[in-house]
């Protein structure tokens, strides 16, 4: 059974996982067993040294509450070379009086080792430290001797640790012998039982290629003795002979099926009379946002999450005859989609399934709406002023002419509305000119410095910011050069700049900037103003729709200068973002290709 490109055989997916999972094992056992034993071994020397003390106790307590140093030296020494062990004895002043291994008179006060400062406290004490006479770790046990009820000093015995070191040492080693022993024995037992499972899986692996093949009339028995195999094997084969039979309609469906869908540019749905999908196209994957190879066989319930699409489905699987209807998807971008259903019979007549035809009309649907709020905003835009100036004439002609005053107040009222509507037909004019330069491609570009362009709309917008006190400040490099219409950009800086200043209050500033990105180039205008709720943003640039309607007529606007704003720049190769947050001002940023 041969592996594969980043898989593994079965013999070693097995073995590899066991033998990982025994060394893990025995190494904690091991482990855990040599932890406990030297916890037992501590704990038995500790007694043992404990029980010393006490009999040292014994032996030179008397002497030490009668001050006999000279006796106490000698009998340290004598008992520590009898035992084995440290012995020391120390005065209450922590002055050393005897001392197995050492000289009493070159040691220093012991009353803060920390055995002995705990004997001196509660009666006995233990410590394991490295003692600076002999040089080495050493086990400590004090304990206090009392005469009279008073204290008189302390013994104390210790043990070097060397002995624990060593037993530990040996069982480590045992320890990792046996796993080595353990892990051998168990390892050759898995690898002889793995063996047995992988023989007979290769052996039907053999068969299935075979099929394959197209062998399908050879029988080959597949030698084991587990159950569970000899019975998958019977079922390859019964599959085998069962297939050979059906592939020849399964051509043929296939065929028919690759037809249909070669023959549609639109998305197409093949649909079986369980609703499950028997074919999908590419352009059908893409608008449902599925992938086809895993959408084959589901049910449109799992393909397509609109309960809209699914109903459609299920009439066109009733459907005698074609069915047409519109369908709205909802993502994360809404889509229309038309809808085509025809019922699907095979050379018998029999119905087999529904194909649905998904047509994406978004585009259209768009245009539609907005040609519809055009028509409409302009009808409103124009006729807003149109109906205030013949509201004022019929005033006028009704006999306010005669009442100078009123008469001339009626007229400059009339003309600034008359001023207005000219102003929102130059602009309908000067977008109308744009898109149709542009159509047909009239519009010169050529290597421009933009400095020249941006401090040409600071200029122009200059005096309206000094008289409503605005600050006007601009930034932009010598070097930075791009292919476009100098004066195009420039109307659509001047319109962003407008903006700016109409909706920054009196001593606010507005930035002009300029700058490199890559391979394109930014001009940015900021301003501190009130700024933009986020659900405006989507159609910001759209003709005639206002985030303030009174605010925007009161200061003057058209409705029409971010959407000019949009086309020149669609017209020079670029584009115009917008961010903005309500109290902290907006920023629109036109961004073009280098020249």
């Amino acid at each position: 059974m041969g592996a594969g490109s980043g898989r593994s055989r079965l013999l070693w997916q097995i073995a590899v996982p066991l033998a990982v999972l025994l060394v893990a094992g025995l190494v904690a056992v091991a482990w855990q067993a040599s932890r406990l034993m030297r916890a037992s071994h501590a704990e038995q020397i500790s007694v043992q040294l404990a029980s010393s003390s006490a009999l040292v106790e014994e032996v030179i307590g008397d002497r030490l509450a009668s001050s006999d140093h000279a006796i106490i030296d000698g009998i340290a020494k004598r008992l520590g070379k009898e035992s084995g062990l440290r012995v020391t004895v120390i005065a209450a002043d922590g002055t050393v009086v005897g001392e197995s291994d050492g000289d009493t008179s070159v040691m220093d006060s012991h009353l803060t080792r920390p055995e002995v400062a705990a004997a001196m406290e509660t009666g006995t004490g233990t410590a394991v430290r490295h003692s600076d006479t002999l040089a080495t770790d050493l086990l400590y046990s004090a304990r206090a001797v009392q005469r009279g009820g008073k204290l008189v000093g302390v013994v104390r015995t210790g043990i070097t640790l060397s002995a624990l070191e060593a037993a530990d040492r040996s069982l480590q080693r045992r320890s990792a012998v046996t796993v080595a022993l353990i892990l051998l024995l168990t390892m050759t037992c898995g690898l002889w039982v793995a063996r047995r499972v992988t023989r007979p899986l290769e052996e039907l692996e053999r068969l299935a290629e075979g099929y394959a093949r197209g062998e399908v009339a050879r029988s080959q028995p597949v030698s084991g003795s587990i159950v569970e195999v000899q019975k998958v094997a019977e079922a390859m084969q019964k599959m085998a002979i069962e297939l050979d039979s059906r592939i020849a309609a399964l051509v043929a469906e296939r065929n028919e099926q690759e037809a249909v869908l070669s023959s549609m540019v639109e998305g197409v749905l093949a649909i079986d009379t369980r609703e499950r999908v028997m074919a999908i196209n590419a352009a059908a994957a893409r608008l449902l946002d599925v992938e086809a190879q895993h959408a084959i066989g589901r049910t449109i319930h799992e393909v397509a999450r609109n309960a809209s699409l699914q109903r459609f489905v299920g009439e066109a699987l009733r459907a005698e005859t074609a069915l047409e209807r519109d369908v709205a998807l909802h993502g994360d971008e809404s889509r229309f989609i038309q809808a085509h259903g025809a019922p699907v019979r095979d050379a018998a007549g029999q119905r087999i399934g529904a194909v649905v035809v998904l047509n994406d009309v978004t585009r259209l649907r768009r245009l539609e709406t907005v040609r519809r709020d055009f028509v409409a905003n302009v009808s409103h835009e124009l006729k807003t002023p149109v109906t205030s100036i013949r509201g004022f004439l019929e005033t006028l002609l009704g006999g306010a002419i005669d009442d100078p005053a009123n008469a001339r107040r009626f007229v400059e009222i009339a003309s600034r509305q008359a001023d207005r509507l000219g102003a929102i037909i130059d602009d309908l004019l000067l977008l109308s000119r744009i898109d149709q330069e542009s159509e047909h491609h009239r519009i010169e570009k050529s290597p421009t410095a933009l400095k020249a362009v941006v401090a040409g709309a600071v200029e122009v917008c200059r005096p309206k910011a000094d008289q409503k006190g605005v600050r006007l400040q601009f930034q932009c490099a010598n070097d930075l050069r791009a292919k476009i219409n100098g004066a195009m950009v420039e109307q659509a800086l001047v319109n962003l700049i407008d903006n700016a200043i109409k909706y920054s209050e009196p001593g606010f500033e507005v930035e002009v900037e300029a700058g490199r990105d890559g391979e394109m180039l930014w001009l940015s205008v900021a301003d501190h103003g009130a700024g933009i709720e986020a659900e405006h943003l989507p159609r910001l640039f759209e003709r005639f729709y206002r985030v303030d309607k009174a605010r925007s007529r009161a200061v003057g606007g058209t409705g029409l200068g971010l959407a000019i704003v949009k086309h020149i720049t669609q017209t020079q190769g670029g584009s115009v973002h917008v961010e903005s947050r309500p109290g902290s001002g907006s920023t629109f940023t036109l961004r073009f290709p280098m020249a």
